[in-house]
């Protein structure tokens, strides 16, 4: 029993080490061992960093298409059964209400979701400036990765 109680104190010490964690301390740490491994790559020959950059485009065009195939299915599949549900007469779908809700919603979201900092492909421009062997590796690999997948 009194082992139990040296527990709930530890117990109690992690949760409050817990609630004072913050997230943007580890992003913080992740962003600069990224910048550092960046850094180093830039400094690299012409050769590894088209090498890196190719590997690295490799694994985004082939997770990309294998990803992408998989939500295609998934929605493609539950549009199809909605459809048959619907055909069959299991349910009746108020499509016209259901445009406008979906496109009223996308709406709001974008509104929400607003952010006036710069889009993926404007920092995918500033980077590939920067690291001209990286980003022409990366793109030839993204599209090798996508042809094989």
């Amino acid at each position: 029993m009194a082992e139990g109680g040296g527990s709930d104190s530890k117990d109690l010490a992690i949760l409050k080490d817990l609630k004072e964690f913050d997230l943007s301390d580890l992003k913080e740490e992740g962003n600069s061992v990224m910048g550092k491994v960046l850094d180093d790559l830039s400094k690299a020959p012409a050769p590894k960093q088209m090498a890196v950059g190719g590997l690295t485009g490799w694994l985004a065009g082939y997770t990309t298409m294998k990803l992408g195939k998989m939500a295609a299915t998934a929605i493609g599949g539950t549009l199809l059964i909605l459809q048959i549900a619907h055909h069959k007469g299991y349910i009746k779908v108020n499509w016209d209400k259901m445009t406008n809700d979906s496109s009223s919603m996308a709406d709001k979201l974008k509104k929400k979701l607003h952010i006036k900092s710069k889009t993926g492909f404007q920092r995918f421009q500033d980077f590939a400036a920067k690291n001209i062997y990286v980003a022409g590796g990366f793109t030839g690999g993204f599209f090798l990765g996508i042809a094989s997948s």
